[in-house]
């Protein structure tokens, strides 16, 4: 009998929480100071994003939760088809123009192996691309001045963890 088998566990590095882009608003909104007391309890905190019983903070930003009217999260997908099309291009176009080269005179020799060079690296690097792309979450904040994404991560249970705990710490009219 053989020896048991080896459990491989990969790890992924962690992506540094950070701000992401926002909508602007009609009027600013009064930015509460991101210091938070040493008496103020944490109810959720992971990097940069810190939740209290008062407050959002994410970086430098602090939103009362007072003035949360609701709370989402958005899913945003990135876009494949440019990788896709270069698969495809480089099945339906630059495999039978390589072939054709491959055959043609021998003058044709150094553009055949700079043509099958450029097509592999194309090729490899579209199918890299497309299994790493990876979709980005965000917690979607609804205020008076309107809709804020607020915190974006890859992490879909971190932001879903994260806007139950504003949900829950959020005053209730």
């Amino acid at each position: 009998m053989g020896e048991p088998m080896a459990v491989v566990t990969v790890l992924r590095p962690v992506v540094p929480l950070r701000e992401v882009e926002r909508r602007p608003v009609a009027a600013p909104e009064p930015v509460v100071a991101p210091v938070l007391d040493a008496g103020e309890p944490s109810l959720f905190q992971a990097g940069q994003v810190r939740v209290t019983r008062d407050r959002l903070v994410v970086g430098g930003q602090a939103w009362a939760l007072r003035d949360v009217l609701q709370v989402e999260t958005a899913r945003r997908t990135p876009k494949v088809w440019p990788y896709l099309l270069a698969v495809g291009l480089g099945g339906a176009l630059g495999l039978p123009l390589l072939s054709w080269l491959s055959v043609s005179v021998t003058a044709l020799r150094g553009a055949y192996e700079a043509g099958l060079v450029l097509t592999a690296l194309g090729f490899f690097a579209s199918m890299a691309a497309l299994l790493v792309v990876e979709d980005t979450h965000y917690l979607v904040l609804g205020l008076p001045g309107g809709a804020r994404r607020v915190f974006g991560s890859h992490d879909a249970q971190l932001i879903a963890r994260l806007a139950g705990t504003v949900r829950a710490a959020c005053p209730r009219p």
